[in-house]
């Protein structure tokens, strides 16, 4: 699943995601749509740690992400 852009400072963002970047799995599990990366994080509570398996231009990466609250109402 293509990353479209990340919220500047968001968990995603303080773990090294970047727009452009292809999330391939999240928790052991492939990730082919935004749909099944929904769920995945939904599935845990804020603050919990997920490890996310990406590639970019450089190559392939794995982060921890730490869950936030949602994003900003």
């Amino acid at each position: 699943m293509r990353v479209a852009a990340v919220v500047p400072n968001g968990p995603a963002a303080t773990a090294g995601l970047e727009g452009g970047d292809l999330i391939t799995r999240v928790d052991g599990r492939a990730v082919a749509t935004p749909t099944a990366l929904r769920a995945i994080v939904l599935s845990k509570t804020p603050g919990a740690k997920i490890s996310v398996r990406y590639l970019d231009s450089t190559g392939a990466h794995t982060v921890t992400v730490t869950l936030g609250s949602g994003p900003p109402q």
